[in-house]
């Protein structure tokens, strides 16, 4: 992969110490940079170099925030799940029932993410980038990703009530749910060669299916999830 490099950007002002909107707005720079970069070359094309480069910061001030490149990916991630989860709060929220609430929590991470592709390469394509590493960044806390988690638990919990179903399945129905996302995504986003229908129309039967499947193993188990 050719590496991409960065243009030098002005020198900007530094970050007041204990200053928390120096510090805000530096993290904003930092990850939008990286988030860019990745778009432009890959994983190769971002480094503590290349992104400091490009927000017009010393290589040395970037490793204030972060000890070495995974971390700065990592911290990155972590920061880009945050607007999944934001946006999924306030489409769910829009929606009554927890019928309703659960489809809208499904289409919601398809849209997402589907809008954010380089985003999505970045959280979900790399095995060296997970929670490990995310909270060793000296930039400020990471968005709590068990804070997602408690968030679609509640909504798996809702569509159970309103269905009938005991909360016994609760954690394997959403692990069944982001499992045939996360599968549909990278099918559709990754393997562009299969020729896929329709998108629309696969798309909609898709969340139909997720529904369904999840519904299943909360009324009646894991059996009953594959039928």
């Amino acid at each position: 992969m050719t590496t991409i490099k960065s243009k030098p950007a002005p020198s900007r002002a530094r970050v007041r110490r204990g200053n928390l909107e120096d510090a805000e707005q530096l993290r904003k720079e930092l990850v939008d940079a990286a988030l860019a970069l990745f778009a432009d070359g890959g994983l190769e094309a971002v480094s503590i170099r290349s992104v400091s480069a490009r927000v017009g910061v010393s290589p040395m001030a970037m490793y204030r925030y972060f000890a070495d490149k995974a971390e700065l990916l990592s911290g990155v991630s972590a920061f880009a799940q945050q607007g999944s989860y934001e946006y999924t709060q306030k489409v769910v929220t829009r929606a009554r029932g927890g019928r309703a609430r659960h489809r809208a929590a499904i289409k919601a991470f398809l849209d997402y993410w589907e809008s954010h592709p380089d985003q999505y390469c970045l959280v979900y394509g790399f095995s060296e980038i997970g929670p490990a590493r995310e909270a060793k960044s000296r930039l400020g806390p990471p968005p709590k990703y068990a804070d997602y988690l408690a968030y679609q638990t509640l909504v798996t919990e809702a569509l159970a009530r309103e269905i009938g179903a005991p909360l016994t399945h609760v954690k394997l129905a959403q692990d069944l749910r982001i499992a045939m996302l996360l599968g549909y995504l990278h099918g559709t986003m990754v393997f562009r060669r299969y020729p896929w229908s329709e998108p629309a129309q696969l798309r909609e039967a898709y969340v139909e299916q997720v529904q369904q499947a999840v519904e299943r193993c909360l009324l009646h188990g894991p059996a009953a999830a594959s039928r």
